[in-house]
């Protein structure tokens, strides 16, 4: 009986490790040696892509020069629904 628990807790941990090293390792190795077969194949889109990159840091840099400024607000406490009556 203990054997086959051990057995099973071993089987949960090399699962386990093989969730989080092995399979993301293997991900973007894939992902990698596809996109790197995808620009050889399409010339066009790595232009496009830089292009595009550039294209959305501008946008973000012209986005934070937009931003109002900070203000802080105050709480103003009305005497009458405090409870204190005069």
């Amino acid at each position: 009986m203990l054997r086959i628990i051990a057995t099973f807790i071993l089987i949960y941990l090399v699962f386990r490790f093989m969730t989080m090293v092995v399979f993301p390792w293997i991900a973007r190795w894939y992902l990698k040696r596809y996109k790197k077969r995808f620009y050889q194949d399409n010339p066009g889109a790595a232009d496009a892509a830089r292009k595009h990159s550039r294209e959305q840091k501008v946008a973000r840099e012209a986005d934070t020069d937009q931003i109002g400024e900070y203000v802080d607000y105050e709480e103003i406490t009305d005497d009458t629904t405090s409870g204190n009556k005069k």
